[in-house]
């Protein structure tokens, strides 16, 4: 697939209706995303993930917190009440996660590694929700995480393009997610949708 131009680019849009409906905005901004790209010569089409998918989104954050706990051993072990509270919270509900569970989760996760090779074996890149609305006003967020737990999980590259601007100023991004690996169709996919967007 030439990285060039988006003729004969595979595109599909992944909706992960397991995380939940996205705000109108962030729906308006991959549907104008998939549009923009299909005119420009992309074949755009709906993706419809695994069930391993919203296996793993349900896992995720298991395998997260059990990680976190492990890495702040130390910092939680001594200084737990210095942690902020969010970041305490997280590492107390860790503590009950036995091993089994664990691997439990490493397992599912594993699983839906293996089923997006075959997801990416009909599309070059996918469209998704980075997030469920605009960027949060402030440095006190980063946002709703939940429409990139998915792929961080199954550690695609992503890229997350700029799409639209609500009211308020802020931007409203469409990620674009490419197979494992595949770190210049990621960038290479995310620069068509910006040529297509006309940035």
């Amino acid at each position: 697939m030439p990285l060039d131009r988006p003729e004969g680019l595979r595109v599909g849009i992944v909706r992960q209706d397991f995380a939940g409906r996205p705000g109108p905005e962030a729906e308006e901004a991959a549907d104008r995303a998939a549009a923009l790209l299909s005119g420009a010569g992309a074949a755009v089409s709906e993706a419809i993930p695994p069930a391993s998918f919203a296996e793993a989104w349900a896992v995720q954050p298991t395998l997260q917190n059990f990680a976190a706990r492990a890495a702040l051993a130390w910092e939680y072990d001594h200084g737990r009440d210095l942690l902020a509270p969010n970041v305490r919270a997280a590492l107390d509900a860790a503590s009950s996660i036995g091993a089994a569970e664990y691997d439990e989760a490493r397992r599912v996760a594993n699983r839906a590694r293996r089923e997006a090779k075959d997801l990416f074996a009909s599309f070059d890149a996918v469209l998704a929700y980075p997030a469920s609305g605009a960027a949060p006003g402030g440095l006190a967020s980063t946002g709703d995480p939940r429409f990139t737990r998915l792929w961080s999980l199954l550690g695609t590259p992503c890229v997350n393009v700029p799409s639209v601007t609500e009211a308020g100023g802020l931007p409203v991004g469409v990620q674009v997610a490419a197979p494992f690996g595949q770190d210049a169709l990621a960038l290479a996919a995310g620069h068509l949708l910006e040529r297509a967007l006309g940035r």
